[in-house]
């Protein structure tokens, strides 16, 4: 996942005495938060609650710490009982959501995968796994693999598989900021950590957020489509600039945990909008991986809005579900 939203070139650059803006660093990005106070009174610690409140997610969900809860529950035994957070209780059960939804398309177990391919934290050279190796992996993937408690408030994975919830922390993190600053009163805001964004209400002028999605270019960053989302999150997700050749086939960073191998088709972003930005940073995930015939599919039969860009010749062609019509301009 990646940040093709361009939020702050249709958001106003240049900021009013009426609109707050937060800037600050957690969960191995950058964020940046837009609040309109209105008559709400600003709390003089504000951007330390924000701060806090993103902290607090990434000492949940970072698989950079060897201390995180995330990381704690991939060391405990196989068939182990951990309990876990309610957090992370609300994480795993909308990944598997998402995972159901998608027929495991989405899948945060498959980072084992993703490193045997070359394409994890420390890459190594381009290469193409044997098929045997991929298919010994494969039994290391699955989030049906991993087993819910709601009531205890526990998880117990059934194998060894190793979660990766990178994917949909971040979205769950944007949802959370979100919530406190509901929590303080405030109605109109824009939240934006690492790409994935959620808006509400309105910008100091009294007009709707807008935002936009980017060209897939390799050349240069541009704009396009803008969007209008209302009150809801966005995330995005695209794999065009990643990628390796070997012996004249190309091999997509995208990896399918159903298969173990890369993705081969032409899909090159995918934007969801939804009511949580949680569920939108999985969907996006998941969608990129079944390619836009299927995601549209998808799409319609369960009123997904989604916004699909795919290769055609020496372009990208658009498509929008019937749900993501209405957000485009004109509509």
């Amino acid at each position: 996942m990646f940040a093709l939203l361009l939020s702050f070139l249709l958001s106003a650059c240049t900021e009013s005495p009426d609109q707050l803006v937060f800037n600050g660093l957690s969960m191995g990005t950058s964020y940046q938060v837009k609040v309109v106070p209105n008559r709400v009174a600003v709390p003089e610690d504000m951007a330390a609650q924000i701060q806090q409140t993103l902290d607090s997610m990434e000492n949940i969900f970072t698989t950079y710490r060897p201390d995180s809860e995330l990381m704690h529950l991939n060391r405990a035994g196989v068939k182990q009982t951990v309990p876990i957070s309610a957090e992370m209780l609300q994480v795993l059960q909308l990944s598997q959501e998402v995972y159901r939804l998608t027929g495991g398309a989405f899948d945060p177990t498959v980072g084992s995968l993703v490193n045997l391919w070359g394409f994890g934290p420390d890459p190594s050279l381009d290469r193409v796994p044997a098929k045997n190796q991929i298919n010994s992996m494969l039994a290391q993937v699955g989030l049906n693999k991993l087993e819910l408690d709601a009531g205890a408030r526990s998880a117990r994975r059934n194998a060894d598989i190793q979660l990766d919830l990178s994917a949909v922390a971040k979205g769950f993190a944007v949802d959370a900021v979100a919530a406190h600053l509901e929590s303080l009163g405030f109605s109109n805001y824009l939240v934006e950590v690492g790409g994935e964004l959620r808006v509400m209400g309105v910008k100091a002028n009294q007009q709707p957020w807008r935002i936009a999605v980017e060209s897939p270019s390799l050349e240069r960053r541009e704009v396009q489509q803008a969007l209008t989302p209302g009150n809801a999150g966005v995330a995005t997700s695209g794999d065009y600039r990643n990628y390796f050749e070997k012996d004249g086939s190309r091999y997509s960073h995208t990896i399918d945990p159903r298969t173990g191998y890369p993705v081969s088709h032409r899909l090159a972003s995918v934007t969801v909008i939804a009511g949580k930005t949680a569920f939108a940073d999985a969907l996006a995930t998941g969608l990129m991986v079944m390619g836009h015939e299927a995601a549209l599919q998808l799409a319609e039969k369960n009123d997904l809005a989604i916004y699909l860009l795919v290769k055609e010749g020496d372009g990208f062609k658009a498509y929008a579900s019937p749900a993501f019509a209405h957000y485009l301009p004109g509509e």
